[in-house]
């Protein structure tokens, strides 16, 4: 059996596969398959002399130092408000020294002051320091004086029930606590919103807690 020769004079080989001149299906190069579980878009390397993207929240990724307004302003009323206490503190020694008598309001309103002084200083000056425990002393010192104001106001007026003018007299106390009661109000809304609280847990140099990498997902 002889085979057609080619137009240079040499015979032809017979054509392998299923049709002729057309190669084996293995012969085809088969795309890369990604394994399972893999993310499913695909990774767009950066252009040419362009750095790789950091991934967010990874290592060197530290935390930014969030706004301070709030914690300071909370701060400073704060500090007033410690040196009004003192004042007060000194005033109610000076009439306890010179009264012969026994006037437990007067006892309270020293306690308390006594305690504003601590709360209201500490809670102030910590406030600049990034101090969680300042922020809840800030709190509390101002819920304490907004209650005594108010608890103070009541109690006045029920002792001048049975006195002339007393509806005048208990009007004019309710507005001087209203107008007292501003400072501790602000202080107090100023403490308990995120940026203070942002403030206070900040800490230089930690890193960053949101975006850390993900878990590796499980292929098989």
């Amino acid at each position: 059996m002889t085979y057609p020769q080619n137009p240079q004079g040499q015979p032809q080989q017979p054509q392998s596969g299923p049709f002729p001149g057309q190669p084996y299906p293995a012969s085809q190069p088969t795309p890369a398959q990604p394994y399972p579980g893999a993310p499913q878009q695909p990774f767009a390397p950066p252009a040419a002399g362009q750095p790789y993207p950091a991934y967010p929240g990874g290592p060197g990724v530290y935390q930014q130092k969030p706004n301070g307004a709030t914690a300071i302003i909370a701060g400073i009323l704060a500090i007033l408000g410690g040196v009004f206490a003192i004042i007060a503190v000194v005033g109610l020694v000076i009439a306890l020294s010179t009264l012969h008598i026994t006037v437990w309001q007067l006892y309270l309103s020293l306690v308390v002051n006594v305690l504003l002084v601590g709360l209201l200083f500490f809670g102030g000056i910590g406030l600049f320091l990034h101090k969680p425990a300042a922020r809840l002393c800030t709190i509390v010192g101002c819920g304490l004086v907004i209650a005594f104001n108010v608890l103070s106001v009541v109690l006045a007026g029920a002792a001048a029930a049975g006195y002339e003018d007393s509806a005048r007299l208990f009007g004019r106390g309710v507005g001087f606590t209203l107008v007292g009661l501003i400072p501790p109000i602000a202080t107090l809304v100023l403490a308990i919103v995120k940026p203070t609280a942002d403030w206070v847990n900040y800490r230089p140099g930690a890193p960053a807690q949101q975006g850390a990498y993900p878990p590796p997902q499980q292929g098989w």
